[in-house]
């Protein structure tokens, strides 16, 4: 899954698409593209190794159209061992809604994991309804996160997931940020608290992330939740570079 700063930044530009003045009679708002590259030294995801501690690389292209609406992939390198799949494409899509002031993102998110080989088993493919209300007072914003899944990967059960993030701009092109969420997944041996703090630089189409990500599951269940292998679950500090390419569609 994208990571949060990239969410944040997408989801700066679908704001800005929604709040655009309405076009003259006779034209139409086909919404505009865009789109980035990256790699990352660890793809976590929410605080857990997806690709076994590798370098991964990562792409997403996105859609923001009027009033809101949009809608994308992303695609990243996965590894969990054995035959589990190669890589994960993600589909993606929601609306904004301004709230005074507040940002309501509400997003239905689809993980699908195309080559992995379950056989006879359970599929890792899974579908999460996401939620994202946030807020910005000068130069912090604070974002509260909201998930929920009817059937979790690898017949998981019922999932839930809540998390809270704080975003401080220093200057233009460097901020800091940090992020604490709960993740309970009905049939896995235990629920866990994952967290990250770290910080944000820009220069023109490239940002470079670096940060500190790590949890408090204990090795002995890391193996057991879902797809994680056995080191998936140790801190770590990771970055990411990331290139953005939306230039290519005009």
């Amino acid at each position: 899954m994208k990571s949060f700063g990239l969410k944040a930044s997408f989801a700066a530009m679908a704001l800005a698409a929604a709040a655009t003045p309405a076009l003259a009679a006779d034209a139409v708002d086909y919404g505009k593209l865009s789109a980035y590259v990256a790699v990352e030294s660890d793809y976590r995801y929410r605080g857990i190794s997806q690709n076994s501690k590798e370098v991964t690389p990562e792409a997403s292209v996105n859609w923001t159209g009027p009033y809101g609406f949009y809608a994308g992939t992303w695609l990243a390198k996965t590894n969990w061992g054995g035959n589990n799949p190669s890589y994960e494409l993600d589909l993606f899509g929601g609306k904004h809604f301004d709230l005074g002031g507040t940002d309501l993102n509400v997003e239905a998110y689809y993980y699908s994991y195309p080559d992995y080989n379950a056989g006879t088993g359970p599929k890792a493919s899974y579908f999460e309804m996401q939620g994202y209300l946030s807020h910005t007072f000068d130069k912090l914003t604070l974002t509260a996160t909201g998930a929920y899944s009817p059937t979790w990967s690898l017949n998981g059960g019922t999932g839930w997931y809540g998390a809270g993030t704080a975003a401080y701009a220093l200057t233009d092109w460097l901020s800091i940020s940090g992020t604490v969420g709960h993740q309970w997944v009905e049939k896995a041996p235990t629920d866990y608290t994952h967290y990250d703090f770290g910080a944000t630089f820009t220069y023109k189409s490239w940002t470079l992330d670096v940060r500190y990500v790590g949890n408090d599951i204990k090795s002995a269940d890391c193996t057991a939740f879902w797809m994680a292998t056995k080191n998936a679950c140790d801190d770590t500090v990771k970055a990411n570079l990331t290139y953005n390419i939306s230039d290519l569609f005009g």
